[in-house]
């Protein structure tokens, strides 16, 4: 393993906010990420759109919030527009995972400390040190095993999703609704 630099192992790039007059909530203008309001589970989600391309994304690229909260990060599966809350970064499942430890970790809060507004900047984002193992298929197999963990999570979120809704419609139907006394559904 070596220690570099995220901006020597990644091309890393500061968004750009588009004019306002230029927002919309039309799908078929560019997709605009502002920031971590755009992010969800871990993903782009499309919220805000744009008529004007400033500073883009390419679909599989890395997403950073670099604006409160500070470290947020996620993955785009669209070509999208970055606003100034947010960094671009071009890199492997290995990157993603680590710049997930150190948003877990409070590095990039930490970094932010002491500013009125939570924010890092390009040279921070470009200058975090990171360690790296030299051998591609290493960082590889790490960045798989943490992915299959995440689709895991993933999984036993949505299971625990639908045993909430499960739970809500039988407290419904297992005690009497207003007005009776009797349960809509008994064990006897």
């Amino acid at each position: 393993w070596k220690q570099r630099k995220l901006g020597d192992v990644c091309e890393v790039t500061m968004g750009q906010s588009p004019d306002g007059s230029t927002y919309s909530d039309e799908p078929s203008d560019y997709i605009l990420v502002q920031g971590n309001a755009d992010l969800k589970d871990g993903w782009v989600v499309p919220r805000v759109w744009t008529s004007q391309k400033t500073k883009t994304a390419q679909a599989g690229d890395l997403i950073m919030s670099v604006r409160a909260p500070v470290g947020a990060m996620g993955k785009t599966a669209y070509d999208i527009v970055i606003g100034r809350g947010v960094a671009t970064i071009k890199g492997n499942e290995f990157i993603y995972q680590t710049l997930v430890k150190y948003d877990a970790d409070g590095y990039w809060k930490k970094l932010a400390a002491g500013s009125t507004f939570e924010s890092v900047n390009s040279n921070e984002v470009k200058g975090a040190i990171i360690n790296v193992p030299q051998d591609i298929e290493e960082q590889k197999k790490i960045g798989e095993y943490f992915l299959n963990l995440d689709h895991l999570i993933t999984l036993h979120q949505q299971k625990n999703t639908r045993l909430i809704k499960l739970k809500k419609a039988m407290l419904e139907k297992m005690f009497p609704k207003k007005g009776s006394v009797i349960p809509e559904f008994r064990f006897n």
